[in-house]
Formats: C-alpha cells, structure tokens, sequence
C-alpha cells in the first residue's frame, strides 16, 4: 500500500511539473507574441503616418493647382472678352 502510495505520488509530481512546464512554455509563447504584435502595430502605425503625410502633400498639391487653375481661368477669360472687345470695336469701325 505504502509502495503505490510512493508511486501515485510520484506520478503525480511528474505530471505536476509537466504542467508547470507546459504552462510556462505558454506564457513564454504569449509573451513572443504580444511583443510581435507590439511591433506590427508601431511599423502599421509609422507606415499609416507616411500615407497620412502622402495623402496630406498630394491633397495640398491639388489644392494650389486647383486655384492656379481658376487663376488661369480668369486670365483666359479676361483675354477672350478684351478679344471680343476688340473684334467688336473692328467691326464697328469697318
């Protein structure tokens, strides 16, 4: 009786420990992977900021041609109706 009681005990701390083990190689796990996912984060986080920044320069860029074209425009018109003007005074004196 005393001889099994030994053995289950025994039994019983092997699997005790293997546990332990098993347990400590998941946190060992979880720890590598939340440090990854640390990481990631900051590289999508720069990579977000670059495209922010991108989009922020582009957008600024279409903004100034978009007044440098309505600019544009104006003088275009502007010389169109001084065109005009000037056909009509022609034909007036012709």
């Amino acid at each position: 009786m005393k001889n099994t009681f030994a053995e289950e005990k025994a039994a019983f701390e092997v699997e005790k420990n293997s546990e332990e083990c098993g347990r400590e190689g998941l946190k060992s796990k979880l720890h590598a992977a939340e440090e990854l996912l640390s990481k990631e984060r900051a590289e999508w986080k720069k990579v977000c900021e670059k495209d922010n920044q991108r989009m922020y320069d582009a957008r600024s860029k279409i903004t100034d041609l978009e007044a440098e074209i309505a600019t544009l425009k104006g003088e275009v018109e502007e010389a169109q109706a001084d065109k005009n003007r000037v056909e009509a005074e022609l034909n007036a004196e012709g």
